[in-house]
């Protein structure tokens, strides 16, 4: 458990690697989840198992003054729950 590789837009990026087809989506893990653990374990023989697998929410709370940022704060299922409003664009 190395805590993911989501946040990865890099150009030697896992994410580009095993889920190219995520890349457009923005993400809710924090910025240091670029799969460093992961790369270090590959680096030194490490078999890799699942790595398409990756897990997307599909609610991030949208910051209308950074509309590129690809990090966005998730949106807790409770929110969601109480009374929110989700949008589709």
């Amino acid at each position: 458990a190395t805590g993911g590789y989501a946040s990865d837009y890099s150009e030697d990026s896992l994410l580009k690697e095993h889920r190219p087809d995520l890349l457009k989506y923005a993400t809710t893990n924090n910025k240091g989840t670029t799969g460093d653990g992961h790369k270090l374990a590959l680096a030194v023989g490490a078999k890799p198992l699942d790595l398409d697998d990756v897990q997307v929410h599909p609610t991030g709370f949208f910051n209308p003054q950074e509309p590129d940022n690809k990090v966005k704060t998730l949106c807790a299922e409770i929110t969601r729950g109480e009374g929110g409003i989700v949008l589709d664009s």
